[in-house]
């Protein structure tokens, strides 16, 4: 269903989908198309680049890339973006026309005498008279779509003129394999013509392309379901995005389009599947199903199901992939395999089952290739072994696909249920955020339970150690804790159990506030060469958390270095959320919020969500935006996270991002009021860190005056050194010194003293700048903050540095408190820019009038002034004018400060 405030329109037909377009609270949105001129989204490049060779006297190029990529999309772009200098004339190859001599080029010869196309030469020189009289004076720029669907006759002819010079040919292809002397090859073999290869759109490019089809924002989660769903094919991420529209599974909350539910397959979606497929031979389609219905089968097998020129056949085309060894059989990029089977009636699935299922044994498969061939089999009506039942279910938690699991371990009846698949259901209940479920599964399951078997009894009281810690008054996760070390054997657990433990027991005791109670043989377990790397690196990230927390930041850092770059770490969807947001919050509660940032955006580009779930990610940005001072980005990404969690919340982040939402709009004192007062209905206990920023940012929101907030933050910043978390401390009391406490400012200096790290001994500067009214400490605080990506605090430091400039220093010249006061003000103007210009060149000319924009633009083309104000007939003080109003709008000293948030 759509939302409530969304009232239907007429239908219209956009980009090849049927939508129906909706007004949101007053403001209307509909589908905008590609092809009617809006952006190609991540061809950026390869447009200027080919339209560039093309204006410069090249003679084209071939656009290699499997159907639905955007190779017409392309084509007819650059014909558009050149149609001052050239005549462009299409050509499409087909099926029918290539049987046909000249069949593609039929509709340019029609002035041919009969029996002249026997002629080759003949045909060149009447298509040369006809393109000179068609272009009247310009070059002539063939586009030739389905390249590898012409005749021969047609390519050599083109292949000539090409040669000749006559004309330039952009030329499409779904297949880098022509046929044998395919002269398109020789063209580009011999340098005449550019091979360009069209890759499917990353997650980002996804998330791009919808949000110009929608008109608006679209979450990151509902981004992210695209991608996987798609594959990246752009195509289809036009038809699945109407297609979920008006099933209600995207659906505008506010500004930001979110996802509702599992997205659909569906409607005219499965009718492009079917006519994709309807061209296959009935072999070729079969196997094309069954790679879609259970991801990949060995090649031996595939050879029995189809022949040999059948595979080979869909390899041309790239509908398939044969990798590994053993050889494996998979469908090929970009085409969504879970697309295909979504669409399948059951009767299809079924007549499948019985012609390929027979020779496949689910004992040989693992991972995402088990739970599909036996997610098939249950759609068939078959029964699955509870061994299988279990086997598939641990596959599906390991990649956080906890509806997957669940369906595999309700085939067998809670009483048969074994304590490795209670451990599993469990575990998938968590991971769906169904706390109170795995409570009382835990509950019923618990007079069953066997402690001697270690391998699944172990690991299921340490998930109800969580479970009670989540859910308040739920119960004693110590005790829990207590009952794994009472029934543990003589002979001690297996290393992993027993490092198990000890992750369980630090977790449970830094996130519950009792920091001390960490056990010391933590730092052990990421050293232990007998654990997998998986347990290592899980290990050290807790200890980096552990020992940042403590205010040991340097000795944290060290941790993190260690482990390398974010693309190595030992992670998967199952354990990418613990590892990730220990190591993300080790970085911010260090103050090193440029790491924080670096490291989000790696993980961003692996295409993996490693915390925040409910938001995919966008709760990360915006927290580290709030911590920067940019409240623009904040608003951008809480525009999505706060829709998305509203709609599903498993990990209860809701709070935090309405918290961050009140700190955001803190001017607008009514809005910023309401926004707390929801945020205090958190379902599960925050743990310590999250607790830390939910208090913070709700100090920074509250309608107080600054003297009762600063005694607010030193209250919070001593009940936290007492508990020995000393970082957290600090950075209470810094929001207060920003604020000019002193006795926050003498607070740092002892609290400073119990941790290390470079922030703490800035914090430490900047205090005893403010206590001293010391300028010169003030400003080596303010840079070195700025280079950590603490914008507020370098802002600040920067202020107070320059006002002490002009009022102290009283044994130093004029001269030197002018350069200090200098100094001061371009930090606080670098600190201002890195805080409001991160939305990109388009957000900062926002900011200026039109007249203004221009006259920026115009400056940072290396014009001179006189330059300009000839150009605008004014005055070359009419110019410096107004350049003055837009440098003091923009927060920046010069032309080259402009330059740089204009790059």
């Amino acid at each position: 269903m759509l939302h409530s405030t969304e009232r239907l329109l007429p239908r219209a037909e956009v980009s090849g989908i049927r939508i129906c377009a909706g007004v949101v609270g007053g403001v209307g949105w509909l589908m905008k198309s590609v092809a009617t001129g809006a952006e190609l989204i991540g061809r950026a490049e390869i447009l200027d680049g080919l339209c560039s060779a093309l204006s410069a006297g090249g003679a084209g190029a071939v656009l290699l890339g499997q159907g639905g990529v955007g190779k017409t999309a392309v084509l007819n772009a650059v014909a558009d973006r050149l149609k001052a200098d050239f005549h462009t004339i299409p050509v499409r190859g087909t099926a029918i026309a290539a049987e046909t001599p000249y069949g593609a080029l039929a509709f340019l010869l029609s002035g041919l005498p009969e029996g002249d196309e026997q002629d080759p030469l003949r045909v060149l020189q009447e298509l040369s008279r006809v393109f000179a009289a068609r272009a009247g004076g310009n070059r002539v720029l063939v586009t030739v779509d389905n390249a590898d669907r012409l005749d021969p006759f047609s390519v050599m002819v083109l292949s000539q003129l090409v040669r000749r010079g006559s004309i330039a040919v952009l030329a499409a292809a779904a297949s880098i394999q022509f046929k044998a002397g395919h002269e398109l090859v020789g063209l580009w073999s011999e340098g005449l013509l550019r091979r360009v290869d069209l890759e499917l759109l990353t997650e980002r490019q996804t998330r791009q392309l919808m949000q110009q089809l929608l008109g608006g924002g679209v979450s990151a989660l509902a981004a992210a379901t695209m991608w996987r769903e798609t594959e990246g094919s752009p195509r289809m991420i036009r038809l699945m995005t109407g297609a979920q529209v008006r099933s209600g599974t995207l659906v505008r909350r506010e500004s930001t389009w979110v996802r509702t539910a599992p997205f659909v397959r569906t409607g005219e979606v499965s009718e492009v599947l079917d006519t994709m497929l309807d061209r296959l031979g009935t072999h070729e389609r079969k196997l094309v199903e069954v790679l879609a219905l259970c991801v990949s089968v060995p090649l031996p097998r595939v050879l029995e199901l189809v022949p040999e020129a059948g595979v080979d056949s869909l390899e041309e085309q790239q509908l398939i992939c044969v990798t590994g060894n053993p050889p494996m059989v998979r469908l090929g990029s970009g085409n969504p395999g879970s697309v295909i089977a979504a669409s399948m009636a059951p009767g299809r699935m079924r007549e499948l089952w019985e012609e390929a299922a027979g020779g496949m044994d689910p004992r040989d498969m693992d991972g995402e290739e088990l739970t599909a061939f036996l997610g098939w089999a249950l759609s068939c009506g078959e029964d699955l072994a509870p061994a299988d039942a279990l086997r598939a279910a641990r596959a599906a938690n390991r990649r956080a696909d906890a509806a997957a699991a669940l369906r595999f371990i309700r085939t067998v009846p809670p009483a048969a249920r074994s304590q490795e698949m209670v451990l599993e259901e469990i575990r998938a209940l968590q991971g769906a955020g169904y706390l109170d479920k795995a409570l009382r599964v835990f509950r019923e399951a618990e007079p069953r339970l066997v402690p001697g078997e270690r391998s699944s009894y172990v690991p299921l009281l340490l998930l109800h150690c969580h479970t009670l810690a989540w859910i308040p008054g739920a119960g004693d996760p110590l005790q829990a804790l207590a009952a794994i070390e009472e029934s543990c054997p003589e002979e001690g657990d297996s290393p992993e159990l027993a490092a198990a433990f000890v992750l369980a027991r630090s977790a449970l005791a830094a996130d519950a506030g009792r920091l001390r109670q960490v056990p010391g043989s933590l730092a052990r377990v990421s050293r232990d060469g007998r654990l997998s790397l998986a347990t290592r690196i899980q290990a050290a990230a807790l200890s980096a958390h552990v020992l940042a927390l403590a205010g040991r930041t340097d000795e944290a850092l060290q941790i993190l270095e260690q482990l390398g770059p974010p693309k190595d770490y030992a992670v998967n969807a199952a354990n990418a959320g613990e590892v990730c947001t220990r190591i993300f919050d080790t970085y911010v509660v260090s103050g090193e919020l440029d790491r924080a940032v670096a490291f989000v955006r790696a993980f961003d580009e692996t295409g993996v969500r490693p915390s925040w779930q409910g938001s995919a990610g966008e709760l990360a940005v915006a927290v580290l935006a709030a911590w920067q001072g940019q409240d623009g980005a904040v608003r951008d990404a809480l525009d999505g996270a706060i829709g998305q969690l509203r709609n599903h919340d498993p990990q209860d982040m809701l709070p935090l991002a309405l918290t961050l939402g009140a700190y955001v709009h803190r001017d607008r004192l009514p809005e910023a009021a309401e926004l707390l007062r929801q945020a205090r209905s958190a379902k599960k206990a925050p743990g310590y860190f999250r607790g830390f920023l939910l208090s913070y940012f709700s100090l920074l929101a509250e309608d107080t005056d600054d003297g009762v907030r600063c005694g607010r933050l030193r209250s919070e910043a001593a009940a936290a050194r007492a508990a020995g978390y000393t970082a957290p401390a600090l950075l209470f009391l810094s929001a207060a010194v920003r604020a000019g406490d002193k006795q926050a400012a003498a607070d740092v200096l002892e609290t400073a003293n119990e941790g290390n790290g470079r922030f703490a001994d800035l914090l430490t500067g900047f205090a005893a700048g403010v206590l001293n009214d010391d300028p010169a400490l003030l400003v080596t605080a303010a840079k070195g903050f700025l280079e950590r990506g603490q914008y507020l605090l370098s802002r600040d430091a920067a202020r107070d540095a320059a006002r002490a400039a002009e009022r102290s220093l009283p044994n130093s010249s004029a001269g030197e408190r002018k350069h200090l006061g200098r100094t001061a003000r371009a930090v606080a103007n670098a600190s201002l820019r890195r805080m409001r210009h991160v939305g990109g060149r388009a957000k900062t000319l926002a900011e200026l009038s039109e007249f203004e924009a221009d006259l920026a633009h115009r400056v940072v083309t290396l014009a001179t002034t006189t330059q300009i104000a000839r150009e605008l007939n004014l005055s070359p003080r009419t110019i410096e004018w107004h350049l003055g109003k837009i440098f003091a709008k923009l927060h920046v000293s010069g032309r080259s400060e402009l330059a740089e948030i204009l790059a």
